[in-house]
């Protein structure tokens, strides 16, 4: 009954997911175009049979279509590392060690765009209609509001900024007509009748993190793992490293609302301006102006 008890104590007090031979690798990364989840499902078994036969031991892949579902999953302990959108990862607040980032056509990151079905000529023609964003989480106003657009365009812009659950469907929303624009990453066939109206900020393809229960020797084997790793064309390798454009990411989501011009007084004046003013002019006068007139000459 003593050992018994020893043992079960020893359990309860083990990490949950301290060992390389059962490695839970997750997916969350709806701004990846993947074609569906079906897709995202191949994309993370391959990536853990791959982990797994470079690190030992076994591995699995699990997908997350819901950020509530990936956020229960990671505070629960049920994942080691797990490859995380980077606008998500961002929006509440980049609270996981960043280990790689996932590359695309050997790129990091992508240039996103603004499209439209509609006549619009600029972005200003899109005052009162309808936005589709990718799922990210629940800020997405503020994804397109400060991290894509800069903060330049007025809150109630959009009549509704809407959301999609992944990049293809809200392609698919787009070519159907349930929106009048969509934010998209670049580099993506468009649906028929639909336009790139503006080229919009770089942001980063999804990122390999680690969470508190995988230790720094596992995390170190993952990362030379995944290096290696051919994801193919939606997704292919990783590249170390990644972190920073999360954080500068994640700063951009409370950017400030700017103001135009016109509002700002203009307080800065030059030193030639004010020597200007107080320049001393002396005006030029004839010669004969200066000259008193003589006195007439007294009578013989």
């Amino acid at each position: 009954m003593k050992r018994t008890l020893i043992l079960l104590l020893f359990l309860l007090a083990a990490p949950a997911r301290a060992r390389a031979d059962d490695l839970q690798i997750g997916l969350y990364a709806p701004t990846a175009p993947f074609a569906g989840t079906s897709a995202r499902q191949d994309y993370v078994s391959r990536l853990a049979k791959h982990v797994a036969a470079s690190i030992g031991g076994k591995a699995s892949g699990r997908v997350f279509s819901r950020a509530g579902d990936f956020a229960s999953a990671a505070k629960k302990g049920d994942l080691d590392v797990a490859v995380v959108d980077a606008a998500y990862l961002a929006s509440i607040g980049a609270p996981y060690t960043v280990l790689a980032v996932a590359t695309r056509g050997g790129d990091s990151s992508s240039s996103w765009q603004l499209i439209t079905r509609g006549s619009e000529a600029t972005i200003a023609d899109l005052k009162g209609k309808t936005l589709l964003c990718p799922a990210i989480g629940g800020r997405e106003p503020e994804f397109v509001g400060n991290a894509l657009l800069g903060g330049e365009l007025p809150k109630g812009f959009f009549a509704k900024i809407d959301t999609s659950p992944d990049v293809a469907s809200a392609l698919t929303a787009l070519g159907l007509g349930r929106a009048d624009a969509a934010v998209v990453p670049g580099g993506l066939d468009l649906p028929a009748g639909a336009t790139k109206l503006a080229t919009l900020p770089q942001v980063s393809w999804p990122v390999l993190v680690a969470f508190t229960g995988a230790s720094a020797e596992l995390r170190a084997q993952v990362v030379d793992a995944a290096t290696s790793f051919d994801g193919g064309d939606v997704l292919g390798g990783f590249d170390r490293g990644g972190g920073d454009a999360v954080k500068s990411l994640s700063r951009k989501f409370g950017k400030a609302e700017r103001r135009g011009p016109m509002v700002i007084p203009r307080l800065q004046v030059t030193v030639d301006e004010l020597v200007q003013v107080r320049r001393p002019v002396i005006a030029r006068v004839g010669l004969e102006a200066l000259l008193a007139k003589a006195p007439p000459l007294p009578s013989p």
